[in-house]
């Protein structure tokens, strides 16, 4: 496990609460340790979000002992991250950024059980059955705003849009398009955007959800909020293009599946739209 060293003031809490209880077992078991020889705490950064996954008493114990840079490794274990998601979105709308700010949100164990645990366990079933709290479309209008979302995303997603170039012409044209986000609490996970091409016609310029959120359903969301927009608009087709199927590519036909679950249908293959590169383009009826 290849471990680094992070500031404390950059982690975000994914808890709401810290138990008295175990919160006074840590700082005894730190009082006779030797500090340098603690495991790393687990991690994990989604988009610009870097947040603990576990450990976050500890955190709190270091901070009180003046601890102002921790071990730390990334969690590549296969977690539910929308969860953990939903979770940092609680912080985030309690003002939590650090985890100095949970000095004041030590309750005793009882109480914390009753504001964490049963919380969580509430959210997990809903999550399970499909109904994620706080998980909701958006149009961007901001030019500024849709170019941020546009770069954070597709940086975080290599193996589809690995290009640096060609991931520079999105971030700058994405500004220009109709674009929704989804978020889950102020935080965007995932975009599309949307160029018209006449009266009848626009096309998915560009789209992409962070990895860890794949397979839960926004990317269908997304789709739905882009042809319910378009339909007000009297739109007849929605159009797309990817990687022809003459490329081989995981990635990509994870993509292709994605857009035939939707209601896609391929119409070609060409060579002549991007230089060297065989993109097949796709329509749905709207």
């Amino acid at each position: 496990m290849e471990s680094f060293t992070i500031p404390l003031n950059q982690v975000q809490p994914s808890q709401l609460y810290i138990s008295e209880v175990k919160l006074k077992k840590v700082r005894t078991f730190l009082e006779n340790t030797d500090l340098s020889a603690l495991d790393p705490l687990p991690v994990k950064k989604i988009g610009d979000a870097i947040f603990f996954t576990d450990g976050h008493t500890r955190a709190l114990a270091l901070m009180e002992r003046g601890i102002k840079e921790i071990r730390a490794h990334w969690d590549h274990d296969e977690l539910d991250w929308l969860q953990y998601l939903i979770c940092v979105a609680w912080c985030d709308e309690a003002d939590l950024r650090e985890i100095t700010d949970l000095r004041e949100r030590v309750v005793d164990h009882s109480t914390y059980r009753r504001l964490w645990y049963k919380r969580c366990d509430a959210m997990q079933k809903e999550v399970k059955q499909g109904h994620y709290p706080g998980v909701y479309t958006q149009q961007i209008i901001n030019p500024d705003e849709k170019s941020q979302i546009t770069e954070s995303v597709l940086r975080a997603l290599p193996d589809w849009f690995g290009i640096e170039e060609a991931l520079q012409n999105y971030v700058r044209r994405a500004a220009e398009t109709e674009f929704v986000a989804v978020k889950v609490g102020s935080r965007p996970v995932g975009f599309i955007s949307l160029t018209d091409h006449n009266e009848f016609t626009s096309e998915i310029y560009c789209m992409g959800i962070y990895e860890e959120v794949h397979h839960r359903g926004l990317g269908r969301r997304l789709v739905q909020a882009a042809e319910k927009m378009l339909r007000e608009q009297g739109k007849k087709f929605l159009t797309v293009k990817t990687l022809g199927d003459s490329c081989a590519s995981a990635e990509y036909e994870r993509t292709k599946a994605f857009y035939r679950s939707v209601g896609f249908f391929p119409l070609e293959e060409s060579t002549g739209i991007w230089a060297g590169t065989p993109c097949l383009l796709m329509v749905k009826p709207l």
